[in-house]
């Protein structure tokens, strides 16, 4: 048995989940990810924009590899990715469009560690695997979080 032979069992699994089990799920691959070095880089962005969101997403702009938009002044963002940054699929060992609740995943982790006093929606628009150019995920406040 392979690698890959235990992913393809992997991608199965994921697919028997509903959509709050995946997320559930992939929250904590998620988190433990972007603590690999992402997070440290938005960090920098956040203290560099003082909380501010919209200078925040201005700052992502400035990123390799990331475009980013502002949608409306303090509520909605675009962010994109112009590659799977992803190395279970970059090694080849996943394929699944499933495998970006991860990635929505690791961004919400992002957010919530950076704005406590914030909630947010992640919403994927476009995703390499689900055959797009790029991926595209849309972010929003939702409230001040303390509801």
């Amino acid at each position: 048995m392979t690698l890959s032979d235990w992913f393809q069992g992997f991608e199965k699994g994921i697919s028997c989940l509903n959509e709050e089990q995946r997320a559930s799920f992939f929250s904590e691959c998620g988190k433990n990810c972007v603590k690999c070095g992402t997070l440290q880089i938005y960090q920098k962005l956040y203290e560099k924009a003082n909380g501010d969101l919209d200078t925040f997403f201005s700052e992502a702009n400035k990123l390799p590899g990331v475009k980013s938009e502002i949608i409306n002044k303090g509520s909605v963002y675009h962010l994109h990715f112009m590659e799977c940054t992803c190395m279970l699929h970059r090694q080849g060992y996943v394929s699944t469009p499933l495998l970006c609740e991860c990635f929505k995943q690791s961004i919400l982790y992002v957010l919530h560690s950076l704005w406590k006093d914030k909630a947010f929606r992640v919403t994927i628009c476009e995703s390499i695997l689900r055959g797009s150019q790029h991926c595209k995920m849309q972010i929003e406040t939702t409230n001040n979080g303390n509801t």
